[in-house]
């Protein structure tokens, strides 16, 4: 794919693949939380999540040896507090852009869940650690349901994967791994070295919203209505225009409404 060399030699000599684990975000942790510090891009990937996590903290439950489950850590101290957002839209658009490789149009679910269609395929859970000046380290921990057949019951409607919406079945988990933690990298790697600006990023992030310009239902305090969603400011905040009148969300304050 488009990654370059050194990136993919590099994040193989970084990735460690274990049989089975209850969480990678808190496996990795508990490396990082070690005497000896582990470099930038370091990556639990686990054959078997038992205990995975998502947002708001969901549960992300996955059949064994059959998915994406993974978490690396960025130590992002060229960002400061305030511009958290924008681990989220670089993690978010580097899927987008692996899943293009693979053909497959997807799209962020704000703030950043990855659908095809209506279905949800993959979620992203950021864990930050800050001090009054910078973002000092980031755990990503990554689920993509990749060759997954058969969902429980409730899930059926709400959430898939790329082998039921697409017919792709991926044989080498580790590879589609390394391929995926590439197209992050040079996200990151270009927003670093500003061959990709905050405007141009947050541009690229609108440009794959979910029900961007479409009237739709959402809830909020337990109240559904309907709007059209118009964009996300680089702060994460959504817009909705409900009644020719622009209301605004953070995260955790607006649900969609799925149909």
């Amino acid at each position: 794919m488009q990654n370059n060399t050194f990136s993919g030699q590099s994040l193989r000599q970084k990735l460690i693949v274990l049989d089975e684990i209850g969480s990678t975000n808190d496996y990795l942790k508990s490396q990082l939380s070690n005497f000896k510090p582990l470099p930038e891009w370091s990556a639990i990937m686990a054959k078997n999540q038992t205990n995975g996590r998502g947002q708001r903290e969901n549960s992300w439950i996955v059949e064994p040896n059959s998915n994406l489950t993974f978490s690396f850590v960025l130590f992002p101290n060229y960002l400061n507090l305030q511009q958290h957002f924008i681990i989220n839209m670089l993690i978010s658009l580097g899927i987008i852009d692996w899943l293009k490789f693979l053909n497959i149009i997807a799209t962020i679910k704000w703030p950043n869940d990855i659908l095809i269609g209506n279905k949800k395929i993959a979620g992203i859970l950021i864990e930050n650690i800050s001090n009054s000046k910078e973002i000092k380290q980031s755990v990503i921990g990554i689920g993509v349901n990749v060759n997954q057949k058969q969902f429980l019951e409730d899930l059926q409607h709400t959430a898939s994967s790329l082998f039921k919406e697409s017919g792709i079945f991926i044989e080498d988990l580790e590879s589609a791994c390394l391929d995926l933690l590439a197209s992050i990298y040079n996200r990151v790697e270009n927003y670093k070295n500003n061959s990709l600006s905050n405007i141009d990023l947050l541009k690229e992030y609108n440009n794959s919203l979910f029900r961007r310009d479409i009237l739709a239902s959402y809830s909020s305090n337990n109240i559904t209505f309907q709007a059209i969603l118009t964009k996300v400011d680089e702060n994460g905040q959504l817009y909705l225009l409900k009644n020719n009148k622009e209301i605004t969300f953070y995260f955790k304050e607006l649900v969609f409404v799925m149909q």
